[in-house]
């Protein structure tokens, strides 16, 4: 990439977190949404106590409205946006969710379901569960098992056209 078109990628990522910022601003001041800055993304954090309740993937109308205002900040931009559900390592075994992979998927899965049901084009939307394997804090205390359930949104700078399905770039020799 020339060094143009990376500084424009991180102006608009200025941007788009700028702009998440002032939509989430409540849930940025009460610590239930945090968004990071980074040169080649911006990442929003959602605890999942405000979207989901214990074991399940369905939202209640308050979250879903939360996944609405995010997405009507993120609409305007034309970014890749991949949703990643996390839990923390409490196991579960229930017939919808055999284990904290599937929970995690699912949960990210309804809230790109949300954000393409609002407008967002699906083609900029990934799903990710990590279930248990990424931690950010010690799943030995109930607030390190709170901190590590969340849904975290990546929002990637543009990196040009992406490759066609089906295509291998050559190796260097």
């Amino acid at each position: 990439r020339s060094a143009a078109s990376s500084t424009e990628s991180e102006q608009l990522l200025g941007k788009v977190a700028a702009d998440v910022e002032r939509a989430m601003q409540d849930l940025v001041d009460s610590k239930q949404v945090v968004v990071r800055r980074f040169v080649d993304r911006v990442e929003v954090e959602i605890r999942t106590d405000i979207l989901f309740g214990s074991a399940s993937a369905t939202v209640s109308a308050d979250a879903r409205s939360i996944i609405e205002r995010l997405t009507d900040a993120l609409a305007r931009f034309p970014n890749p946006v991949r949703v990643e559900g996390h839990t923390d390592d409490v196991p579960i075994r229930t017939r919808a969710y055999p284990s904290n992979w599937e929970l995690s998927a699912a949960r990210a899965a309804t809230v790109v379901h949300i954000m393409s049901t609002r407008g967002m084009a699906p083609q900029r939307l990934a799903v990710l569960g990590y279930g248990e394997f990424r931690p950010v804090e010690s799943n030995a205390t109930a607030e390190g098992r709170n901190q590590n359930r969340r849904v975290l949104l990546v929002v990637t700078g543009l990196s040009g056209t992406p490759p066609t399905l089906g295509t291998v770039a050559a190796a260097p020799p």
